[in-house]
């Protein structure tokens, strides 16, 4: 049965974080270079593809085509990426990787929970060392005066945080 936004848990939080990063990606089309506007709205595409299925998806989508749609978005984040790395911006490379490397420890607690469980402590410390990637991205892009990019990387870390995982059972140290 498909849920509204309201009608999941922290509802209202994750309507105010999704209109703030709204918002964020409407700036960086204003602001911005056209390749951090793409960065900017496939992020929140994704974002809004994962809530649609926490919601429950309305029988007019099917599974299979929201995985491509999904999977598209990653092929552009990862353009993205290498476009931030060819253009010599490394603050925005370094972000990108740090991001994706999350993914990419989310999609292997779901896929492989057998290869994480064998491997905790190594997945533990991956999942830490990531965090602390992204909450340093958060601080250098403050104090590098890119003010925009600074509170994007602090909306994102809060909307993971709050809407996506529990932040601290995700970094909870298993034995």
């Amino acid at each position: 049965m498909f849920k509204t936004l309201t009608q999941l848990p922290n509802g209202k939080l994750r309507i105010a974080i999704a209109s703030l990063l709204t918002l964020n990606a409407v700036l960086y089309a204003l602001l911005d270079s056209l390749v951090a506007a793409t960065d900017a709205f496939a992020w929140l595409a994704l974002l809004f593809s994962f809530e649609l299925e926490t919601a429950g998806l309305p029988s007019s989508i099917q599974e299979k085509s929201l995985h491509k749609f999904r999977n598209a978005l990653l092929i552009i984040i990862g353009l993205v990426t290498l476009a931030y790395l060819v253009m010599g911006d490394p603050l925005n490379f370094a972000n990108s990787i740090l991001w994706i490397g999350l993914i990419g420890l989310l999609e292997m607690e779901v896929r492989a929970p057998t290869t994480v469980e064998n491997h905790s402590k190594l997945y533990w410390l991956a999942s830490v060392l990531v965090f602390t990637g992204l909450i340093s991205m958060v601080a250098l892009s403050f104090w590098l005066g890119a003010v925009l990019d600074g509170f994007n990387n602090m909306l994102w870390i809060v909307a993971f945080a709050l809407i996506e995982v529990d932040l601290f059972s995700f970094l909870k140290f298993k034995k």
